[in-house]
């Protein structure tokens, strides 16, 4: 199947240019070839008419039979047939390589008109037709003498026929006169080749003008579709801090400028809609973080001036627990509506990987202690990132890998550099993730755990914060899924960033 719409059309335009060029030279052909027979027929029957009327001997019929062969266009004499008789029947002269097959006696000639012709014949047709019906007695007077007179000879008579010989298929021509009978005979096989030639030179002239046509269809289309080729860059370029692409439609055919301009309208609402989208969230992280600190902090007083292990204290612990979740979301959303708008500034300092990582690990043996861990850390890795929100990539990949583990798992955390940058890897075993989950692990608010329990701490927003504080790094996470349900995530970042 053939996905590309420019080289369907470059085909699909060559089968169509074949069939019609095939038609077209088929048919020509054909009417190129009975227009030569037809010419071919009518030249034989015109030089019987016009040899028929004269009287020659054999040798003059025998120059007769090779003019005729050049005259007609025959490539050899054995292509043509020349038979004369006189009116009696004889025959004067007959071609040396006259076929048996071919009796004149059985060919449809012309018949001949009647006529009388000589000196005197008017006053010889005049006696004897009196005489024939005259009464004895009567005097009938002859006619006055004149000068000689002489009736005109009637033309010839001609026609054409046809005759299969061996399976060449000749055609003659026939004249009829008052003094003799030609038939002139053509073997059509000569111009059998001619139309081979023809045939041949369109079958070497087909491929090289259906190439043609495939590139020029190709270039037009690959012009037409500029307006598309716009569209698609501009949908390349579309990201979340660059709704305000459009595309000029000026100048463009009528059918893609509606198209640009119902793009460019998609694009308008787009921008209208995240924009809003953009200033609710933000707007509403950024409300809810006083009164969420506030109310934390009342909590915590609250719970210091409470009776030490009372049922009031932990009421109040709990609800301190939500409100410290609560905060926890806002600042992420706060966070990623920053990033949207691209207003998330990082200052940039050296950050020291190796010892990052390590404390982690440790970290890991403290609060999942009946977990195995192996490291492979390579020492003095450094690297330039905040120092405020690079840790939270770190954090939320080690957090996960303990948060989706299996009782008595195992985690690994390797990092190394590499020429451009450093990579880091945390992989861990897992009850497995459905394959129609994993493209959306970095969506926000989704989590793998269906039923959204709260056995397992978070909201969806990790993964998402993680990932979008790499790419302002000029980095990038990466996920893959084993077949044994184990979980890699491979955290990427350039050196020089």
């Amino acid at each position: 199947m053939i996905h590309s719409f420019r080289l369907r059309l470059a085909l699909l335009s060559a089968v169509l240019s074949g069939l019609v060029l095939a038609a077209f030279g088929l048919t020509t052909w054909g009417l190129i070839r009975d227009h030569r027979i037809d010419h071919l027929a009518q030249d034989i029957r015109e030089n019987a008419e016009r040899e028929v009327r004269r009287l020659r001997t054999f040798d003059d019929w025998r120059r007769i039979e090779s003019k005729l062969v050049s005259s007609i266009g025959v490539r050899n004499e054995n292509d043509l047939l020349l038979l004369v008789e006189d009116a009696e029947g004889n025959i004067i002269y007959c071609s040396y390589h006259w076929s048996s097959k071919l009796v004149p006696k059985e060919f449809p000639w012309p018949a001949r008109e009647t006529g009388t012709r000589g000196k005197g014949g008017i006053a010889l047709n005049f006696l004897n037709a009196h005489a024939a019906s005259a009464q004895p007695e009567e005097n009938v007077a002859p006619p006055p003498l004149g000068p000689e007179r002489s009736t005109p000879e009637p033309p010839p008579q001609s026609g054409n026929f046809s005759r299969d010989i061996d399976g060449h298929v000749w055609r003659f021509g026939l004249a009829t006169s008052s003094q003799a009978r030609v038939a002139v005979g053509v073997d059509t096989e000569f111009i059998n080749t001619e139309m081979k030639g023809i045939r041949n030179a369109f079958i070497l002239a087909m491929p090289l003008a259906l190439m043609m046509i495939g590139l020029g269809a190709w270039f037009f289309s690959s012009r037409a579709m500029r307006p598309l080729q716009k569209l698609t860059a501009a949908t390349h370029r579309v990201s979340v801090d660059k709704l305000d692409q459009r595309i000029p439609q000026q100048g463009e055919d009528r059918e893609f400028a509606e198209l640009i301009e119902v793009f460019n309208n998609m694009l308008e609402r787009l921008e209208r809609s995240f924009m809003q989208a953009h200033r609710f969230s933000a707007d509403a992280a950024h409300e809810l973080k006083t009164p969420l600190a506030i109310l934390q902090g009342q909590l915590e007083r609250a719970m210091g001036m409470s009776e030490t292990g009372s049922s009031i204290q932990g009421e109040l612990g709990s609800i301190l627990d939500e409100v410290r979740r609560l905060s926890n979301i806002s600042r992420k959303l706060l966070l990623l509506s920053q990033a949207d708008s691209g207003r998330l500034n990082v200052l940039r300092e050296p950050f020291d990987l190796s010892k990052a990582l390590g404390d982690l690990v440790e970290d890991i043996h403290l609060l999942a202690p009946d977990l195995t861990v192996t490291s492979m850390i390579q020492p003095g890795l450094f690297i330039q990132a905040d120092l405020t929100l690079f840790p939270q990539i770190l954090h939320n990949l080690i957090s996960n890998a303990i948060k989706y583990n299996l009782d008595k798992g195992w985690i690994e955390v390797s990092a190394s550099g590499l020429s451009e940058g450093v990579e880091v890897r945390i992989a861990n075993a897992s009850p497995g993730i459905p394959v129609t989950e994993q493209s959306k692990l970095f969506e926000r608010f989704f989590r793998a755990d269906p039923a959204h329990s709260r056995h397992i701490e978070g909201v969806g927003l990790g993964l998402s914060v993680s990932r979008e504080i790499a790419k302002v790094h000029g980095g990038d996470i990466f996920f893959r899924a084993d077949g044994d349900g184990t979980v890699r995530f491979t955290l990427y970042l350039p050196r020089g960033q």
